[in-house]
């Protein structure tokens, strides 16, 4: 399994992070359509953010298991 490119990683960390920042925009305005507004952003970016975090942990634990399983393959006498 290959790693997380480099521009996929800061597309999806960018992204979140815009949504974060326009939505403290949002709340610096005020009145409750902003507010509204402004709580539903930040969710978004930062849930947008752990969730990718998330699923970069799971392929590299997959990429682990993958090379464990290509060892284990070799046999126990095989060489690097």
């Amino acid at each position: 399994m290959e790693p997380v490119p480099r521009r996929r990683r800061i597309l999806a960390y960018g992204g979140a992070a815009v949504l974060t920042v326009a939505g403290f925009g949002f709340a610096a305005i005020g009145g409750l359509a902003a507010q509204v507004v402004a709580i539903a952003l930040v969710s978004a970016g930062l849930g947008g953010a752990l969730l990718y975090a998330f699923y970069e942990v799971g392929v590299s634990e997959d990429r682990d298991r993958a090379e464990e399983e290509r060892r284990r393959r070799r046999g126990p006498g095989a060489s690097r």
